[in-house]
């Protein structure tokens, strides 16, 4: 599930010190996609967005244009550093790359993916799944478990003696447990029972007709099925949240649902990798911003794992896992300053270069 490259521990390619060239790191899911670029001799940092990038939603073909694209973007920054004649291919101009797409569920898969993307001809260049570069900006690719709760969810572990483990990660239909997507389908479905007369009053019924721009719920239907959008649907957990926050008896069931659902998957992490005591536990996501009514029922339920440390924060913004490792690949992270990376990264991702169409 962890390529040998990325494993805690690892010191990229064997013989000669760390390699020059910039690092290339990528975050891409169902909504959107981000690459960053870093130069671990200059500190300097580009990063791009484009459309979205899961092969599952959009195909293979588009997702690698995605990546292309705002990868090509991200290094015209460096225009100076790659005309330089030392640095012609993108063999020596990119020392390591990693690709953290949604959808990537094996090595066979990621393979497939960098053979469309023309801009990685690094031979340190490897795909995996996002959840597993979430980890990354989380512990920096130290042991500990990572939980995502954004449009979608899962969780990823890796324990000292470098196994890993994912639990969750399979989708709207199959999974996502404790995503986004499906606490605002929750609240969804209670707001046709109570048209239907089988469910209670919630604030959250004023709220869907006002988000969606609704005259009554019966033009739910067009906006769940008319076409299909994980991601619009998903949008309305902020305004659940908001109900909770308010008192609001349903929605906070809704939530303490979605934390029991995804405190399970971080305890079978916690299990089936045989952690030795309490793992640092990053939760990485839009959702956890309703706080404690998120966070507190997840807490609790977790009191095993956490032992007596609280939630992890990421370290890194959520390409900066990607490019984290993209640095072990290529043997350079003892070059890196975690500090250094994420000012550089966070001040590049205020105002993201925007890539065009797939190229």
């Amino acid at each position: 599930m962890l390529p040998t490259e990325l494993l805690p521990g690892a010191t990229g390619p064997r013989g000669g010190a760390a390699p020059a060239g910039l690092l290339i790191g990528v975050d891409g899911g169902a909504t959107k996609t981000i690459a960053a670029t870093f130069n671990p001799d200059t500190g300097q940092a580009s990063a791009a967005e484009t459309g979205p990038s899961n092969p599952e939603a959009i195909g293979l073909d588009a997702a690698a244009g995605s990546i292309n694209s705002a990868i090509m973007t991200a290094l015209g920054v460096h225009a100076d550093y790659l005309r330089d004649g030392q640095r012609a291919t993108p063999e020596t101009a990119i020392s390591g790359a990693v690709i953290g797409i949604a959808g990537i569920n094996n090595h066979e898969e990621g393979q497939r993916l960098l053979a469309r993307v023309p801009s990685l001809k690094s031979k340190n260049a490897l795909a995996v799944n996002d959840v597993v570069a979430a980890w990354a900006s989380g512990s920096l690719a130290a042991p500990g478990i990572t939980a995502i709760s954004g449009t979608g969810s899962n969780t990823f572990g890796v324990n000292s003696r470098g196994q890993a483990w994912r639990c969750g990660g399979w989708g709207h239909i199959l999974g996502d447990e404790g995503s986004g997507y499906l606490i605002a389908l929750r609240a969804i479905q209670h707001a046709v029972a109570w048209r239907d007369g089988r469910g209670q009053w919630s604030s959250m019924i004023p709220r869907l007709l006002d988000f969606y721009e609704l005259s009554n719920i019966e033009d739910i239907m067009a906006v769940v099925y008319r076409p299909f959008d994980k991601a619009r649907i998903a949008a309305f957990a902020e305004q659940v949240a908001e109900s909770a926050d308010e008192g609001d008896e349903p929605a906070i069931r809704i939530f303490q649902q979605a934390a029991a659902d995804l405190a399970r998957q971080i305890e079978v992490i916690h299990a089936t990798l045989q952690f030795d005591g309490p793992a640092e536990v990053t939760l990485i996501g839009s959702n956890f911003r309703a706080g404690e009514v998120f966070l507190g029922p997840l807490r609790e339920r977790l009191r095993a794992v956490l032992g007596d440390q609280d939630f992890s924060v990421p370290r890194l913004p959520p390409v900066g896992g990607s490019l984290w490792l993209a640095s072990r690949a290529a043997g350079a992270e003892t070059r890196l300053r975690a500090d250094d990376v994420a000012a550089a990264l966070n001040a590049a991702l205020r105002q993201p270069l925007r890539a065009g169409g797939p190229a």
